[in-house]
């Protein structure tokens, strides 16, 4: 766990007082111990993706969230698909041949023109 001193340090141009605002807008979700925050490297990585936003890229509050859903999606559908990666893996070829035949044939056709 990293404190809420370190990200200030770590994260170029957040300040704590930025950083409490973001905690405040359920932006991420750190754990609290008292009065400190405290990040696991993946609030860590968010809050620097929430820095690039707003201050490299310039997206308004309002968007922050939209952006970060978006994100959010993708990445569980990532796990979703990983996960049925190494169901359809741990099958026998048969049917992994069986899943792939289904899948070519729902898939649109490309048009060529």
């Amino acid at each position: 766990m990293i404190s809420e001193q370190d990200v200030v340090e770590q994260l170029q141009g957040v300040s704590p007082t930025r950083l409490r605002v973001w905690i405040k807008r359920g932006w991420v979700s750190p754990t609290k111990t008292g009065t400190v925050y405290y990040f696991r490297e993946i609030d860590v990585a968010r809050l620097d993706l929430i820095r690039q936003l707003q201050m490299d890229m310039a997206i308004n509050n309002e968007a922050v969230p939209v952006v970060l859903s978006l994100i959010d999606q993708i990445h569980g559908l990532r796990y979703e698909l990983k996960t049925l990666a190494r169901a359809v893996e741990a099958q026998h070829e048969d049917v992994q041949s069986a899943i792939l035949d289904v899948c070519t044939s729902m898939r649109p056709e490309k048009d060529d023109s």
